[in-house]
């Protein structure tokens, strides 16, 4: 008997609907659909997702009364097999959108003790990055934004939210005049990282189905 279906999510955080982040984004969710998963794509501006967290969201507070939306959020989270965060680095981070949404879903799903996280919403997930930038990766690196980008959202995310597999996908020199036949060469990266990850989750569902 089949095990059902992979599940994924594409969170999508540029405010611009066709953005080449929404681009990438798109291209996923037609591979991951191309392999019969299912996949849903979250654009958090088109959604007017609101990122400013709570007094009542911070996990461990007595005050800690989250609204059922975070709840069905994190439940959501628990069941993904793969969940891909796609957004632009400005002034060398995420948009304040994908920082709001990291404190207020992943945030509420994540039980916290003084020694580190101790309740991981992605054990089973793979957790994949995707960002552009309008400079290249090496400038990147000589100003210090990609090895902090690659500590804290790559290395610090996997671990507190217990992701056993992750990557990242930083695709450079992303402008608006950028030509068409470079676009499609990024996009084929993208695709080339979808089909690597819908495979790799397919078997590890198959995996799972046969060790039950």
């Amino acid at each position: 008997m089949a095990p059902p279906a992979v599940e994924q999510q594409i969170i999508l955080a540029h405010p611009d609907p066709e953005s080449f982040c929404a681009s990438v984004a798109k291209c996923w969710l037609e591979r991951a659909s191309s392999y019969h998963q299912a996949c849903t794509l979250r654009d958090l501006y088109a959604e007017g997702f609101d990122p400013i967290l709570k007094i009542n969201e911070r996990p461990g507070k007595p005050s800690y009364a989250p609204p059922q939306m975070l709840l069905d959020d994190g439940e959501r989270l628990r069941a993904l097999d793969v969940i891909v965060l796609v957004y632009p680095v400005w002034f060398g981070t995420p948009p304040a959108m994908m920082k709001g949404y990291l404190e207020r879903v992943l945030g509420n799903a994540t039980s916290f003790a003084s020694d580190g996280p101790s309740g991981k919403p992605l054990v089973r997930a793979r957790l994949v990055q995707i960002s552009t930038s309008a400079t290249r990766s090496s400038w990147l690196a000589e100003k210090g934004v990609e090895g902090a980008l690659h500590t804290l959202f790559d290395r610090y995310l996997a671990e507190v939210l217990g992701a056993q597999n992750s990557c990242h996908l930083n695709l450079d020199a992303i402008t608006d005049d950028m030509s068409r036949e470079r676009g499609a060469m990024e996009l084929e990266q993208v695709r080339q990282l979808a089909d690597k990850v819908c495979a790799e989750a397919n078997a590890a569902r198959w995996e799972r189905a046969r060790a039950k």
